[in-house]
Order: structure tokens, then C-alpha cells, then sequence
């Protein structure tokens, strides 16, 4: 997915360098998902201290936020005082609180219905989305797709811990494979863990380590998985198959060289990524690009802006091909204008082919290492770029 990113169509690229206030989402205005920072606070049923107190949020609780307005942050369960929360870009665990639940392709109580989750299932929490096409309901985005308000909770579940997006550091040592029949991924390397996806036979997916857990048929071994969908889920090691061939590394050079000494190449006729350092392959993996009438288009760019998290939203590009809401896109490298972006990628699996609307998708786990080695650096606890830094070369072949 890409966005047309409307401060720089406004005003230039390099609008896109100022750093960034806590409120981060809110350059796109609400709905944005925050989490409470003190011990305690009260939610009011509107914005006065005078107001009847209709309940209470405890440090760590998210929320979502549907406006602000004089100190004061309005969410979906009332009124509360705007330094006791932050914005929160990072995912969550939740648990169904329902009997059962619809899981929308997109934000539509009229669109497709993708799954069915019931009550007890655990579901990675994105962001809030508002309703798209006529619809007026704000919905939790998942990785599986877009869910009703109500039907989810923070979970409570000890194995939600376990269930955690793998550090960026992880991804230079995976390896990809495919499973060799349906697979269900848990969130531990067991089967008493519950189960927080299914991969189909044949799928293309990354192993980032492996490790000892249930004996299955004399074997022990697991693997940690990364991908969009389920990544940092466990799979049992007997339903994956090394890949023989491991992404194509091409170390060709952008014309005229790189000032720095460091650029990307994105080959497209094998779907990979390298990351060169001085003419050196130092990590290469499979990427999803874009598809038939929205290509991924050939050329040699440079980052010129980066997000430890963007929205990305049909409302704001011309001719999407449809409509859609993604918040909080992880770790989004834009090379383009016109929203063209290198981006961690969480609704989909389908990396090594084209599934793209001109991005350059990897996975969640691969993202994270490439935000951390390229050009311009974010410095930690901010989400965009300082100004004034030099840029990495990317070269699209």
C-alpha cells in the first residue's frame, strides 16, 4: 500500500524532516490509538474536571482517541486529561471478549467477511481506523483485518506476552523456507500454546531461529517465524523446508556510485532485497512488490523520509484502486513522492511475489533492521527524521 502524503504536496519534501511531537498521528488527525502513563486516571463523561466520572484507566491501558480539545483527550470511553496518555504506535495482544466476532477485509460492516474469531482468540492489534466508504464505525485494525470496537479486550492471557514482533536484529541471521503442509502458528513453541494464524502448504516464510520446545514425534526443535501476519509465532520445525536457493544477493552499483558507501538494490525479477556496504552484499531476503497496472517502479532514488510508524489510507491518494485504512505502518522509508515507500509490512504474507501497490513490503522483522541501517537515522523516542542528514541510495532494477 502507498500513500500521497499531503504535507508534501503542500509543502515540499522537506517538511517531512521536522521532528516529531508525542501526537505523532494526529499530522492526519484522529482516530489514533494512545496508551495511559500514569498509575491511575479518571474518565470523565465530558471535558471538565467538574464532569461525573464514568470509570477509570490503569497505567498501560490503550485506548482509542477520537479527538482532543483544551488539555483534554476525547476516546470511545470518554473524556481524559491529555498528559496522563501518549500516542502508542507499537502492536498489542487482545483477547475476543465476545462469542464470536466478523473480521472485515477492510473497515466496512458491509464489506468482506475474511474470518471468524471467537471468544478467547488472540488477535495483534495495530491501530484504530475509521470507517471507510459510508461507514461511520471506528475499528480496531488487526493483522487479520478490521474488528468491531467491542469485541476486543487487552488480553489477559500469560501467552500474549510470549507473542511479541522479534527485534530487528534477528533478521540477519533467518532463513527462508516453505511450509510443507497447513500450518498453525502458535504464539509458543508448544502445542498447549494457542494458535494465532494458519499458513497454507506451499507458503513462503521466514525462520528467524530455532529452538527447543514440545517433543512432536521424537523431535523437539521449533522455529520463530517472521512475516507480516504472525510474525514472532512458533511453528514446529518437521513443516518447514529450507529453501535450496536463499534470496539472490546483486551488489550492482546506482550510476555515479554512492556518496556514503552504503545503498539498497531492489532486484525485481527475483523479488529481493541487499543491503551493500562498499560494494559487499552484508543482508539480502525476499520482498512483495507491486502488482500488474502498479509496478514498482525502476530507478535509482534516496530515503527522504522515515517513520517508525505511518498511516497509509486510500483518503489520500489518487486512484488507489480501492479503499483502505493501514495505521501505524511500520518503519516506513519513503523513496518517492507519491507515497512509494520501503515498509514493514503486517496484513498480509505474501512476500517473494506481488501483492503490493507500488511499495517495496518486507517483513515486520526484516523492516526493523533496515530502518536501523540506513541513512537518515532516527534517533531513539522520536518517529520521524531530524534535519540535515545524508540520505541511502536505493537502485530499483
Amino acid at each position: 500500500m502507498f500513500r500521497i502524503l499531503a504535507f508534501a504536496a503542500a509543502f515540499g519534501l522537506a517538511i517531512l524532516s521536522l521532528n516529531a511531537s508525542p501526537s505523532f498521528a494526529s499530522r492526519f488527525g484522529p482516530p489514533w490509538q494512545a496508551r495511559v502513563v500514569v498509575d491511575q486516571t479518571p474518565v470523565r463523561d465530558h471535558a471538565d474536571d467538574s464532569a461525573a466520572v464514568v470509570g477509570s484507566l490503569a497505567r498501560g491501558s490503550i485506548v482509542a482517541v477520537t479527538g482532543v480539545q483544551d488539555g483534554w483527550t476525547m476516546t470511545t470511553l470518554g473524556a481524559v486529561h491529555s498528559g496522563d496518555i501518549e500516542e502508542w504506535i507499537e502492536p498489542w495482544v487482545a483477547d475476543v471478549v465476545v462469542q464470536s466476532a466478523s473480521v472485515y477485509a477492510k473497515p466496512n460492516a458491509r464489506d468482506a467477511v475474511r474470518i471468524t474469531v471467537k471468544q478467547g482468540d488472540l488477535v495483534r492489534v495495530t491501530g484504530v481506523s475509521p470507517g471507510q466508504a459510508g461507514d461511520s464505525n471506528l475499528w480496531w485494525s488487526t493483522t487479520e483485518g478490521y474488528v468491531a470496537m467491542d469485541a476486543l479486550a487487552q488480553s489477559e492471557n500469560p501467552w500474549a506476552t510470549q507473542w511479541t514482533v522479534p527485534d530487528g536484529l534477528l533478521a540477519m541471521h533467518g532463513w527462508w523456507g516453505r511450509a510443507t503442509s497447513s500450518i498453525h502458528v502458535r504464539a509458543g513453541p508448544t502445542t498447549e500454546a494457542p494458535v494465532v494464524g494458519q499458513l497454507p502448504a506451499g507458503q513462503l516464510l521466514k525462520v528467524l531461529v530455532s529452538g527447543r520446545g514440545e517433543e512432536i514425534d521424537g523431535d523437539a526443535t521449533w522455529d520463530r517465524i517472521d512475516g507480516g501476519r504472525y510474525a514472532g509465532g512458533w511453528v514446529h520445525a518437521s513443516l518447514v523446508r529450507k529453501l535450496d536457493q536463499q534470496p539472490l544477493a546483486n551488489t550492482s552499483e546506482p550510476s555515479g556510485g554512492s556518496e556514503a558507501g552504503r545503498w539498497i538494490v531492489v532486484d525485481r525479477s527475483h523479488h529481493s532485497l541487499t543491503l551493500v556496504d562498499h560494494g559487499n552484499a552484508v543482508f539480502s531476503t525476499f520482498v512483495a512488490l507491486g502488482t500488474a497496472g502498479r509496478e514498482t517502479p525502476k530507478g535509482t532514488y534516496s530515503t527522504w523520509g522515515k517513520y517508525r510508524a505511518d498511516d497509509m489510507t486510500s483518503n489520500s491518494v489518487r486512484d488507489p484502486g480501492g479503499y483502505y485504512d493501514l495505521p501505524n505502518v511500520p518503519d516506513t522509508q519513503y523513496y518517492l513522492d507519491g507515497g512509494f515507500a520501503i515498509h514493514g509490512t503486517y496484513w498480509h504474507d505474501d512476500f517473494g511475489g506481488d501483492e503490493s501497490h507500488g511499495c517495496i513490503n518486507v517483513t515486520w522483522t526484516d523492516g526493523r533492521y533496515l530502518f536501523s541501517q540506513t541513512a537518515p537515522t532516527v534517533p531513539d523516542f522520536t518517529l520521524t527524521v531530524p534535519t540535515g542528514q545524508p540520505a541511502t541510495d536505493l537502485l530499483i532494477l
